[in-house]
């Protein structure tokens, strides 16, 4: 492995420490807060775009893929489900919040009758 593919290398690491951390806490809270879906779309592309470059740089003859295209590989996979959290967990929210409402305004004064 030559020096640049290894600060590569330690570039996906500590960004990839990161996902899986973002990811747990948004599991913890139930909530997806503090990034947007658009922006963690454009990083995994940016992320699926470097496992491309390394699958085309091993088309040319005498290279063989790049152990950081699996780094690339295993951060956008993780991203692409923090995304999918980002997506998921408000609609789940707005669900159960849709559930938890009174279902029309005829069942209010039986709502207060049973309350009193």
């Amino acid at each position: 492995m030559n020096t640049p593919m290894l600060l590569e290398a330690i570039m996906l690491l500590c960004f990839g420490v990161a996902w899986p951390i973002a990811t747990m806490k948004m599991l913890r809270t139930g909530q997806a807060e503090g990034k947007r879906l658009g922006f963690m779309m454009m990083i995994w592309t940016g992320y699926m775009a470097g496992a491309v470059s390394k699958i085309v740089a091993a088309e040319t003859p005498d290279i063989s893929l790049a152990p950081v295209f699996w780094l690339y590989l295993l951060n956008s996979v993780t991203v692409g489900f923090n995304g999918w959290l980002q997506w998921h967990l408000p609609r789940r929210a707005r669900q159960a919040k849709r559930l938890a409402a009174p279902t029309s305004r005829a069942s209010a004064p039986l709502m207060r009758a049973v309350l009193r």
